[in-house]
This record gives C-alpha cells, structure tokens and sequence, in this order.
C-alpha cells in the first residue's frame, strides 16, 4: 500500500488505474474460491480423498506415488497453499504409519500442490490473476481447463523427476518432532509474589538442581540477567527461571513448586488456568511475529498462549524462548487452554501441526462435492463465466451451511486480496509507462527475432524472479511484460500467458519463493540447500517440459 501511495503521489500511476487492481475478477474470484475451498475442507470431502488414496505402502517409491498424484488433484480445485497445508499434517500422521521420515515425503508434496495448481485456473492465485488480467486485456475469456493438458504434462514429466531423485529427497528431523524426546531444551518459568521460596536460595528453595534439568539463568523483574547462576542466589517475587532440560520435568515444577508461565508478573499461582496443554505449531508465512521476538508482541495475551520452547530446522534453540528472534517455518511448543484443540484452529500467525482427519465424510460432503463439480462444468462449457461460477458456487454453499458465513468472513485471505490488488496496480504501472515495452524490445534483441526464444526467455525470467519475490506478485507484474513481448514478436498472447502461469508456479529453488514452500519449511525440519538440490533440477525440467508442450497446443504464430 505505501509503494502503491508513492506511485500515485509521483504521478506515477493515476488514480484510477492504481484503485482498479480492487475491482479486479482476479480479487473477487480469490475471494469466493477461498469460500469453496474452506467448505471442502469443513465438509470432510478432502479427507475422503486423503483416506481413500494414501493406503500403506510398502516401500518409499510407491509412497510418494500415492501422495504425489492426490496432492496434485486436490490442488487443482482446492488452493495450492491449503492443500499443503491439509496434507502436512495427514504426511506427518501418515509417514509414521508407514516408517518413513516426514521430510523424505513433505518436500515433493509442496512441488505437487505447485504442480497441481497449474491444471486449472483455480488451483492457484497466479493463474487466477493471470487469467482474468488475459480477459481484461483480449476481451477473451479463458476455460477453466485451458491450461489442463499443458499442465498435466508437466506434472507428469515433474513426477518422474521427484521419483528419479528420490535419493536427493534429505531425511531431516522433523522441527516439532525434536519436542517428543527432548533432553537439552529451555523453558521459561515464574516466581509468583505469594511464592513460599521468595527470601530462600534457589538451593533451599529446591530451584536449582531440579529433576530432567539445570538453571541456566535468572532474570530479574528489573530485567537483570544473572547468569552463570549460582546456588547461594536469593529468589525474588517476579524471578524468571530459564532452564535447560526434559520440557515435561521442568514443566511439572509449576506444580510442585508453584510456579507459573513467564509471561506475566502475577501475585499468585491461583491466577493460572491449570487445565492446559502442549500444542506444536509453524510460524506461517507472512506472519507478524516474524522478525520479532514473542516478548515483544502481545502474541500470547491475545492467544491465550504461553510459547515453552521454540525449534529451527529441526534442531532446539538454547536460548530463552520469548527473547529468541522468530523466523517463518520455525516450530514453536506452546501451552495452551484445553478448549482451544480444535484441530482445524489457527491464527494469522501460526499454525497447528495437529491432523485434520477427524472431519468426517456426511451428507453435506455430498453437497459441496455435486455444487462444485456443478461449477466445473458450467464454467468449462461456457455457461457461465469463472467469476459468476465461483461467486454462484460460494452463494450456494453459504446457503446450504457447508460454511458458516462467520467461517466464510475468517477463512477468506483479506491480505491475499490486498496483494492482488496492490500488484495488479504495479502491473498496470509497468504497462502504462512503457517499462513493459521497453523489456518487450529488449527481449526482441536478444531473440533475434525468433518467438520461440522470445518465450524462452519470458519463461526462464518468470521462474528466476519467482524464486526469489512471491509468485503472486509475479503473477501480475509479468503478465504486462509476457503480452506485450508476444505483440512486439508478433505472437499470439495466449501462448505466451500460458508460459508464464507454468513458469511461475515451477519456482521451486528457495523456500520463500511460494508460500507453499515456506509451509513445508519448519514441519519437514528442511535446510535452505535442500530447495536448491532438488529445486533448481527440477525447474529446469520444468522449463524445458513448458518449452516442449506450450508452442505445440497453442501455436506461436496462431491469429
């Protein structure tokens, strides 16, 4: 919003080409697919399909066979970043069931949701953008299925690729399974007022050499840190104990000991809610808390939360909990009220790593399934176009309680929507002062005329600038440059927009290119090299499929 401001200040973008990215088909269709996809979810439809297609396999080429393929189902009509986020819960479930290591199976589950998103045009935000930039642009309005068959050859030939490195696939320890058997990790806990041992030692008070554990360091309420601790040390009302041990011995200290949770000075232990849990959660995409510490944030006031440990890479981080710096994919153990198990909870800013598989199959599995494939068809033939399918779909879902209309307003991605728009205005930014037809003519010289290498180099830049920026925003800053590289070469678009959403959703080479990627990050316990071995191979066989089956089903040269 505020690089949306300068442009039009600079009289860069005028107002109302800067405000028309809110009123696009792109934004309103994310928002009634958000609606779509959170009832499949609710009406138990997705882990039909989970239940019914993973079964137990044997060996570990068979498992990502049965993973790959219904991952990349699911995705094509559920969101691509949902998708993965169901099936990280039902792989960690499931991978134990069937003695294979989360992160041989997590990984190759990000690049089939990728893989999958592309076969329609509502599998994923940028083809969505894309698509409805196309018709804004052309007056033409793509099928949903349009890019069905150039996208299935590529998830195909994508598929053979995970299968032939399967070796590459790292075995990492899982981040939130590093808090099951845990032996050298920091809890955070408080001396009440009230608490008999104020005026003893921590050795009288039976404080410092403690079962599963050691005092690592003591914060006072006026923030001085004594550390290395010693025994004969005095214990203050407000001290915060940092130890360093077994989570669940240290932890029982709060009962034995009448300490609480260091969030807060409190007078007494009766102030606490005794009936809590421990809960393991990500740190999503996107997240508030990234960049910061918890101390600093009102995270766990507003959550009812209290953070106990927190995991990077599937290794503890020795340090006091709340003071450690959060990055996106980090695992954090948090204590929890007992009312807040939903499996399907979660805020904008974690996520909980519990399954989703207790949403049982009902009658109104039936609904959402025969009101979407209703949608499907529809769309596909015509009959109504995507906007009025998704916004129809939505109404009738609403209408029917597959989704309530309060789990419609909080399921909706509003900062998605933002995105979309502020970069929508960013694409017509580029198209409007000639930056997009600056890099057409650019891109006409270094093809030498030819339109095959002119979409060579659309696609290969597509994918270089995905990995490193979000592909939405890709999406919509591209779309400008890929029409316009077409025109200048004498090409039909359609071609070269079906090259870019392809292009776009191969990025495969860094975590943070997609939020897809960044959600397998801290579950699969993954390392930023491990992106880069089984990514960049991957995208190049990408690259190389788009660049085989695009110019043979729509002609360069068409009208």
């Amino acid at each position: 919003m505020a690089a949306l401001a300068v442009l039009i200040t600079c009289g860069a973008l005028g107002e109302h080409a800067a405000l028309s990215g809110f009123a696009s088909e792109g934004v309103v269709i994310t928002g009634a697919q958000d609606i779509i996809v959170l009832s499949l979810l609710k009406s138990g439809a997705v882990v039909w399909v989970v239940n019914t297609f993973l079964g137990r396999p044997k060996k570990y080429l068979a498992a990502l066979v049965r993973v790959i393929f219904p991952v990349a189902f699911i995705s094509s009509i559920v969101d691509d970043l949902a998708t993965t986020s169901v099936f990280i819960n039902v792989v960690k479930n499931w991978s134990r069931k069937i003695k294979i290591a989360p992160s041989k199976l997590l990984l190759p589950v990000a690049y089939a949701s990728l893989m999958g998103g592309s076969l329609t045009l509502i599998g994923t935000a940028p083809n969505i953008i894309i698509s409805s930039l196309y018709a804004e642009q052309t007056g033409t309005h793509m099928n949903i299925f349009l890019v069905t068959l150039p996208a299935l050859f590529c998830l195909l030939t994508g598929a053979l690729t995970l299968l032939a490195m399967h070796k590459w696939i790292p075995e990492r320890r899982s981040a939130d399974n590093s808090f099951h058997n845990t032996s050298n990790y920091t809890v955070e806990l408080m001396v009440p007022t009230d608490n008999p041992a104020v005026g003893m030692t921590l050795e009288e008070a039976g404080l410092y050499n403690v079962p599963g554990g050691r005092l690592i360091e003591v914060v006072r309420f006026d923030k001085e840190v004594i550390t290395p601790v010693q025994s004969d040390e005095f214990v203050l009302g407000g001290d915060r104990l940092v130890y360093a041990g077994e989570v669940e011995e240290i932890l029982s200290l709060k009962k034995s000991h009448s300490l609480v949770n260091a969030t807060h000075h409190v007078f007494s232990v009766s102030e606490v809610d005794p009936n809590r849990k421990l809960r393991t959660a990500t740190v999503k995409y996107g997240s508030t808390l990234v960049g910061h510490k918890v101390s600093e944030t009102d995270f766990e006031k507003n959550n009812n939360m209290v953070l106990v440990a927190v995991s990077r890479e599937g290794e503890m981080i020795r340090q006091s909990p709340r003071e450690i710096t959060l990055h996106p994919g980090d695992a954090l153990l948090l204590e929890c009220p007992p009312k807040s198990t939903n499996p399907e909870a979660y805020t904008k800013d974690i996520s909980f790593f519990e399954s989703m598989t207790t949403v049982q199959a009902d009658k109104k599995t039936a609904i959402c399934a025969s009101v979407i494939a209703l949608m499907l068809i529809l769309v596909a033939t015509r009959v109504l176009t995507l906007l009025q399918g998704t916004l129809a779909a939505a109404m009738v879902l609403l209408l029917c309680k597959c989704v309530t209309t309060k789990q419609a307003r909080k399921g909706i991605s509003w900062e998605l929507l933002m995105i979309i728009a502020c970069s929508i205005a960013f694409g017509k930014a580029i198209q409007n002062n000639g930056i997009s037809d600056m890099i057409a003519m650019t891109v006409q010289k270094l093809s030498g005329g030819s339109p095959l290498l002119s979409l060579f180099i659309v696609s290969l830049t597509a994918m270089i600038v995905t990995t490193f920026f979000s592909n939405t925003v890709s999406a919509a800053i591209f779309f400008p440059i890929s029409y316009q590289c077409a025109i200048v070469a004498g090409c039909s678009p359609l071609p070269f927009a079906i090259a870019t959403m392809l292009s776009i959703n191969a990025s495969y080479a860094t975590p943070f290119s997609s939020p897809v990627n960044t959600a397998v990050y801290g579950p699969g316990g993954y390392k930023f090299t491990d992106y880069v071995k089984i990514g960049v191979p991957l995208g190049l066989v990408q690259l190389a499929s788009i660049m085989i089956i695009v110019p043979l089903l729509f002609p360069l040269d068409a009208a």
